[in-house]
């Protein structure tokens, strides 16, 4: 599946950000839960077709990446959630539109439900806070969990 962007238009949630091959124009909030897990491939353009860089690959997590987050959380780290970590992704906390690297310390396990809940345009806020994940609701208020969350480290 071929989902092209443009990268501010993206970072700004524009309406028509990407275009989905074979399907048309699509919500850059579409563009940008399609491309958390992708692995993903830049093209530089001058003008409307003109290439001048093609960019590295962004892989999606390595297994053995996968695997130390989940010895580190064991389970969805969302405030109050107790999902195992088959029912799991791994969530970059920092997207890669905003610079976030695919690395242990930029992983978080989240159960689909809750994945899909932070990339709503009106959903959660997810940020780490001297390595500690808080999730926030739209209004910014911090959504507290009975279990402490441990720092997270690399």
């Amino acid at each position: 599946m071929t989902v092209t962007v443009d990268a501010r238009a993206l970072a700004d949630g524009r309406s028509g950000a990407g275009d989905l091959g074979h399907v048309g124009a699509v919500d850059a909030a579409v563009a940008l839960r399609l491309s958390c897990d992708a692995s993903l491939m830049r093209v530089v353009m001058a003008g409307p077709s003109q290439p001048l860089d093609v960019g590295r690959r962004t892989p999606i997590v390595p297994p053995a990446i996968r695997r130390a987050v989940i010895v580190r959380d064991r389970t969805c780290r969302f405030p109050g959630c107790d999902r195992p970590h088959t029912w799991c992704d791994a969530h970059h906390v920092v997207h890669w539109t905003e610079g976030g690297s695919t690395s242990l310390q930029n992983l978080l396990l989240l159960c689909r439900r809750h994945h899909g809940m932070i990339h709503r345009r009106e959903g959660f806020r997810l940020n780490l806070e001297d390595g500690v994940p808080i999730v926030r609701r739209w209004d910014g208020t911090v959504l507290e969990n009975d279990v402490p969350l441990q720092r997270l480290a690399g």
